[in-house]
């Protein structure tokens, strides 16, 4: 949570190697040196089609430091990161070698507003006329949501809804248990199965039967957008051995982690 004079204030410290405007440190140069430093190298891919006009925009050296992202843009290094709520997307770019950063603070979901504007600014300050970043991400937008749209349509049609369930809804009740993300209750209320996480309490939805042993998690609080399958795996008696999860869609952020999760019953849990 944050703001631009309080982005300005933190990227002015980052580009002067720490320094606050009093003239003290922060941090060292040094420190500066090892924050920058790739730690992790991140994979370099190729653009999608919608932007392969911007061939500028595909990285040359590519990692992660301490907290930042580092690439190369048009020959100098870019540090950058972006941030997200739902309703708020931000980034943060500098290129140290100018002393040079932008702040980009949106209060939409729009990735290619912050790209356009980010990658604009440092054209300017680069002497380079910019193209139609807008155009282009406009183009990529459109493209990723046909994409999607065409998977949804794929899974639905490739869905067996006659298929029943393996056992009755009071069996997948019970407290279930993720070494990393902690218990998640599964319970009946009604006529169907809620699922909460405990440790998360805005993950809190409907489980809807899919096909055979796998629910569709609908989350209560619909500004999430991130509905997940849950597929139950049985033992040989029809205990249940496990619960897995994976993002219902590609729009689902991947901050939530679904698929890392192994949750498996614990104490009350279904037997």
């Amino acid at each position: 949570m944050s703001g631009a004079t309080d982005m300005a204030k933190w990227m002015m410290v980052q580009l002067d190697s720490g320094r606050v405007s009093d003239g003290s440190r922060l941090f060292t140069p040094a420190s500066t040196r090892q924050l920058w430093r790739e730690v992790t190298p991140t994979p370099i891919r190729n653009l999608p089609p919608a932007l392969a006009s911007l061939d500028h925009l595909r990285a040359r050296i590519a990692g992660y430091a301490l907290g930042l992202n580092v690439r190369d843009y048009r020959g100098r290094i870019l540090l950058q990161h972006t941030g997200g709520l739902p309703g708020y997307l931000s980034k943060v770019a500098t290129i140290p070698e100018l002393r040079l950063g932008v702040a980009v603070l949106t209060n939409q979901e729009s990735g290619a507003a912050y790209e356009s504007i980010v990658y604009h600014v440092l054209d300017h300050y680069l002497n380079v006329k910019p193209p139609d970043y807008p155009a282009s991400f406009k183009r990529l937008n459109d493209q990723n949501r046909a994409k999607l749209r065409e998977a949804e349509r794929k899974a639905s049609a490739g869905r067996d809804s006659l298929s029943g369930q393996s056992l009755s809804l009071a069996k997948y009740a019970g407290t279930y248990r993720d070494p990393w993300d902690g218990d998640v209750v599964i319970a009946q209320e009604g006529r169907g199965l809620t699922i909460r996480f405990k440790h998360t309490p805005s993950l809190v939805g409907d489980l809807v039967h899919w096909q055979h042993d796998t629910f569709l998690a609908r989350w209560r609080d619909r500004e999430l957008r991130a509905d997940a399958y849950a597929t139950f795996s049985l033992e040989p008696d029809g205990s249940i051995e496990q619960l897995k999860m994976v993002p219902a869609s590609d729009a689902v952020d991947f901050s939530f982690d679904f698929q890392d999760l192994t949750l498996r019953p614990i104490g009350d849990s279904a037997q």
